[in-house]
C-alpha cells in the first residue's frame, strides 16, 4: 500500500477508458467513498454473458471504513451493480428523489429492498460522511434529478461532474444556475474528474428542444404506425413523444419494463403528471395504424429487448410492416453498433423505413461538447484535469481539451489507478489490479473464469463426446458412444467417429490392465487420441467430454 492514512486518493474501479460500469472511490484520513456504481454491457465477443460487473473485492475488503455510496443519477451505467451487491453493502446510499425512488423498484424487483439504507439528496444541502463533507450540484442529463457532487476535505475540495450539460429540459422543468459552479470555483477545487464522452464533439449540446423540434416535424408527417425507441431513462424524451402524439392524434402504447418502471417512478415524484390514456398491446389492432405512436426499449440493439422481439416478429400483438416507420431517437453507444445494424436490417427487409439521428433531428445527448467543457473550466478552475466516463480516445481528447484551459495538470487515469491528489506532486502512486465480474447462472464470477474460456474454445472448435463401458476385467462391455456438435455436418463426419470408436476399443484392449485400478490414464489417452483426430483431419481441437462407466 503506496500512500498514508492522510492522502486524498482517487481510485476509479470502472469507468475510466470505457463506456459505462462508472464506479469510483476516494479516500481521505483512513476513510472511502464511492461515487456511483454501475454496470455495462458486453460486446459480442462475451458469449452468454448479459451485464458485465465492477470488481467488488477491494471495496468488500476496507470493512467499516468504507462508508457510503453517492448515486450522480440513476442510469443503469451509475447505479446497476447495487442489485447485483446488495447482499455484501453495509454502508448508506444517497442519491436524489428520482434516482433513489429508481432503485427501490430495482431492488424490490431483485428481492434485495429490506436491508440497504437508502437516503435522499437535498440540492445545495451540505452532509457529512466521515472526513468527506458532500454537496449535491444541481446540473442536466438525459434523465430527471441528476448531479454533479462537491466532495470537500479539510486538504482540498474535488469536484465530480457526473454526467451533464448545461442546456436543460424545459419541459421537466430543469435549472441549472451557473452562479452555483462560479462560486465553486471562487471557493477553490484541488481537483475536477469530468465526463469526457462528448469531448470529441464541436460545439455546445442542444436542449431537449432540439430533439422535440425535429421528431415534431417527422412524426405528423407519417403514415403509417410510428415506433420510437429511445433509453428508458430519459423521461424528458419521453414526455416530448407524449405531446407529440397528443398534437398528432395518436394514441400512444408504452412497451418495455425498464420504459414503464422509469414512468411509474417519474408519476411517483411529480415529474410525469396528467398522463393519457394509454394503449395495451391487445386493443392496438382496434385503431388505425396511422393514429398509433409505439414508444419501445431496445434502442442498442439488445437481443432480449421488445424491439428486438419485434424485428423478428416474435411479438404476439405488434406486426410492422410497409409504411411504418421506427425513429431511432437515441444514440449508439460505443459497441453495440453491430447489434443495432442488426435489427435496422431486419426491419428494412420488411420494407419499414428507419430514421435515426444520422438523418434527422431526432435525438439530442445529455453529455457536455467541447465549448462546455470550456465553459466549465472557466468556473471551476481546477488545479488538476482528471478526465473519465470515456475510452482512451475520448479521455486524450478531453486532456487536450483541459490543456488548452490551462490547467496546470493533468492526470489521465485507468481502471485501478490510485491517484494521490494531496501533496506536492500528485501523481499514480499505486495500482490495483481489477477484475470485471459477470453474473452468470445465478451467481457472480471473474470474467476470466475458466467457464467463458471453454464456451469461447467450444463455439470455434465444436464439442465432442464419448462414452464407453468398462467391465471388471478391464474391456469394453459395448462398443465406445461417440458424438460431436460443431465441427463438421460433413457426409464424412459419420465414418470418421466410427473410424475414432474402432481406434479406441483398440486402445482399451491394449491397456486393459491399467484400466482396472484407474480412470485416469486411459481417459487421457483417449482424449489425446480423440484431439489428434479431429485436428488432422477437421484442423479442429474440440472441446472433449469423455464419461467413463464400470460394470
Amino acid at each position: 500500500m503506496n500512500w498514508d492514512k492522510s492522502d486524498l486518493l482517487f481510485l476509479p474501479v470502472g469507468g475510466s477508458e470505457e463506456i459505462g460500469m462508472n464506479a469510483n472511490l476516494y479516500h481521505y484520513d483512513g476513510k472511502w467513498i464511492l461515487v456511483d456504481f454501475g454496470i455495462s454491457f458486453p460486446d459480442e465477443t462475451d458469449l452468454g454473458i448479459d451485464v458485465l460487473l465492477p470488481d467488488y473485492e477491494f471495496i468488500d475488503s476496507l470493512g467499516n471504513n468504507f462508508l457510503g455510496i453517492i448515486l450522480t443519477h440513476g442510469h443503469e451505467d451509475h447505479i446497476g451493480a447495487i442489485p447485483y451487491f446488495a447482499d455484501k453493502i453495509n454502508c448508506p446510499i444517497w442519491g436524489t428523489q428520482f434516482t433513489i425512488a429508481l432503485l427501490k423498484r430495482k431492488l424490490k424487483e431483485n428481492n434485495k429492498n429490506n436491508e440497504i439504507k437508502l437516503k435522499t439528496l437535498n440540492i445545495d444541502e451540505q452532509f457529512n460522511v466521515g472526513p468527506f463533507r458532500l454537496k449535491a450540484v444541481k446540473t442536466s442529463h438525459s434523465i430527471p434529478d441528476p448531479v454533479s457532487i462537491l466532495i470537500s476535505t479539510d486538504i482540498g475540495n474535488i469536484f465530480h461532474s457526473g454526467d451533464w450539460k448545461l442546456n436543460t429540459a424545459s419541459n421537466i422543468n430543469e435549472n441549472v444556475d451557473i452562479n452555483h459552479f462560479l462560486s465553486l470555483g471562487k471557493d477553490g477545487i484541488l481537483a475536477m474528474v469530468c465526463d469526457s464522452t462528448n469531448a470529441l464533439v464541436e460545439g455546445r449540446t442542444p436542449s431537449e428542444d432540439f430533439a422535440y423540434d425535429g421528431l415534431m416535424e417527422i412524426i405528423p408527417k407519417i403514415k403509417g404506425m410510428v415506433l420510437v425507441t429511445c433509453f428508458s431513462s430519459n423521461i424528458s424524451r419521453i414526455k416530448s413523444l407524449l405531446d407529440i402524439a397528443k398534437k398528432s392524434d395518436r394514441s400512444v402504447l408504452i412497451i418495455g419494463r425498464a420504459l414503464l418502471r422509469a414512468i411509474e417512478v417519474a408519476k411517483e415524484v411529480g415529474i410525469l403528471d396528467n398522463l393519457p390514456d394509454l394503449l395495451t398491446a391487445n386493443n392496438l389492432n382496434l385503431i388505425p395504424r396511422n393514429n398509433v405512436l409505439i414508444i419501445s426499449t431496445g434502442s442498442q440493439g439488445e437481443p432480449n429487448s421488445a424491439l428486438s422481439r419485434i424485428s423478428k416478429g416474435a411479438d404476439k400483438f405488434i406486426k410492422l410492416k410497409k409504411g411504418d416507420s421506427i425513429i431511432f431517437s437515441s444514440r449508439k453507444i460505443p459497441g453495440n453498433e453491430n447489434a443495432i445494424l442488426k435489427v435496422q436490417n431486419r426491419f428494412l427487409e420488411m420494407g419499414v423505413e428507419i430514421i435515426t439521428d444520422d438523418d434527422k433531428n431526432v435525438h439530442v445527448s445529455g453529455h457536455p461538447s467541447k465549448d462546455e467543457l470550456v465553459e466549465m473550466y472557466s468556473y471551476i478552475k481546477p488545479k488538476i484535469s482528471i478526465p473519465v466516463h470515456g475510452t482512451r480516445e475520448h479521455i486524450n481528447a478531453h486532456a487536450d481539451l483541459a490543456r488548452q484551459c490551462q490547467v496546470p495538470q493533468i492526470i489521465k487515469p485507468k481502471n485501478g489507478d490510485v491517484i494521490k491528489l494531496s501533496g506536492s506532486s500528485p501523481s499514480v502512486v499505486s495500482r490495483i489490479n481489477f477484475t470485471n465480474n459477470v453474473y452468470d447462472a445465478g451467481e457472480i464470477v471473474p470474467i476470466n473464469n475458466e467457464r467463458f474460456t471453454v464456451r469461447r474454445h467450444s463455439l470455434w472448435n465444436g464439442f465432442v463426446s464419448v462414452s464407453i463401458v468398462i467391465n471388471e476385467e478391464g474391456y469394453l462391455a459395448s462398443p465406445p458412444q461417440i458424438s460431436q456438435v460443431g465441427v463438421s455436418d460433413s457426409k464424412l463426419m459419420e465414418n470418421f467417429l466410427v473410424n475414432i470408436s474402432l481406434k479406441i476399443e483398440n486402445l482399451i484392449d491394449e491397456n486393459s490392465l491399467t484400466i482396472i485400478n484407474s480412470n485416469d490414464d486411459i481417459y487421457e489417452k483417449i482424449k489425446k487420441l480423440i484431439r489428434s483426430e479431429f485436428k488432422s483431419i477437421y484442423f479442429k481441437r474440440p472441446t472433449i467430454s469423455i464419461h467413463i462407466n464400470r460394470v
